[in-house]
């Protein structure tokens, strides 16, 4: 666990470059009940930074201060005032409420009103959010029981420090402290960092796609030519028929061509109609509007078409270079 004195020693050994070093202690999931509401939230401690970090922006009172020790006060959201006291004004501030937590019953008091922010990463208790509750980072860590120390932190950079070289100081500064240590070692990562990761991760997972959809178009492609082939060896007759009569292979290619493109518009077509009902339904069901792209709708069609035109040519070249005399013949 990374323990306070190291995260001061680091505080001292960095102080231009640090701006801001967020501390946290989670309790978990707990209710709070006023009457006949029961709100749900999340209890966490926090040290005084932890607002500057996070943005944490302050409508009434103040935020929890790292001499405020074991004391049971606490920040809540708007939100949670307007669920527990019918209104998120400043005559909130100094009410008490009842924390059930962990199996505990705790009191505390609100010291200050916090703006809740929907940033699209919304838990929901039937109607309402699950908001964050902030408590002194000591009395969470009482509270909690657990070990002293911390799993990890949040380091903000001055405006003027170069992150890449700074993210390389901080992991090395801490991995110092574990080099006798064979079980564990401190990594450092940034946004760009885990930025760059989900990139890597979301290139994979469209290669993996394209490569799915690259097989079943190829699938399809096949069934598409077994179809035109079947088709043209069904209509041997017709095809001579037509070039006894004089129809050039020119037009007997292009028939057949465009047979196959029409069969691979109409499963484009109904393949757009399933898409789009199966995104809207999704969409409906986990609550984000969804809208499909034209541009995108456009691809796909064209592509199909494509794929009938690739796939419809062999077909139709075969039946444009039949002998009319064994086509009228054969039976």
């Amino acid at each position: 666990m990374f323990t306070n004195a190291m995260i001061e020693e680091f505080r001292a050994a960095y102080p231009d470059e640090i701006y801001a070093i967020a501390l946290s202690q989670s309790l978990g999931s707990g209710q709070v009940q006023q009457d006949d509401t029961t709100v749900q939230v999340t209890a966490m401690g926090v040290n005084e930074e932890y607002a500057l970090a996070n943005n944490v922006n302050l409508l009434h009172g103040r935020f929890v201060k790292d001499s405020d020790g074991e004391r049971q006060i606490a920040v809540v959201s708007d939100v949670f005032c307007e669920s527990v006291f019918g209104t998120s004004g400043a005559s909130v501030l100094g009410q008490e409420f009842e924390l059930s937590v962990n199996g505990q019953l705790l009191r505390f008091y609100v010291a200050g009103v916090y703006e809740y922010d929907d940033d699209g990463f919304v838990s929901m208790t039937g109607s309402d959010p699950v908001t964050e509750l902030y408590l002194p980072l000591e009395a969470a860590q009482k509270l909690s029981g657990g070990e002293t120390g911390y799993q990890s932190f949040t380091v903000v950079a001055s405006t003027d420090t170069d992150t890449t070289a700074f993210l390389e100081q901080v992991e090395s500064f801490f991995a110092s402290f574990y080099t006798r240590n064979e079980s564990y070692t401190a990594t450092a990562s940034s946004m760009e960092s885990m930025l760059e990761e989900m990139t890597s991760m979301l290139n994979t997972v469209k290669l993996a796609i394209s490569a799915i959809a690259a097989i079943s178009l190829l699938v399809g492609g096949i069934g598409v030519m077994n179809i035109m082939l079947v088709s043209i060896t069904e209509r041997t007759r017709e095809i001579g028929t037509r070039k006894a009569l004089g129809a050039p292979g020119f037009a007997i290619r292009m028939q057949f061509i465009t047979e196959a493109v029409v069969i691979c518009l109409v499963g484009g077509a109904l393949g757009v109609a399933l898409g789009v009902g199966l995104g809207a339904a999704g969409a409906g069901l986990l609550g984000y509007a969804a809208k499909p792209s034209l541009t995108a709708i456009g691809l796909a069609v064209g592509f199909s078409m494509l794929i009938g035109v690739f796939f419809g040519y062999y077909p139709a070249s075969k039946a444009a270079k039949m002998d009319p005399i064994d086509a009228l013949r054969y039976e």
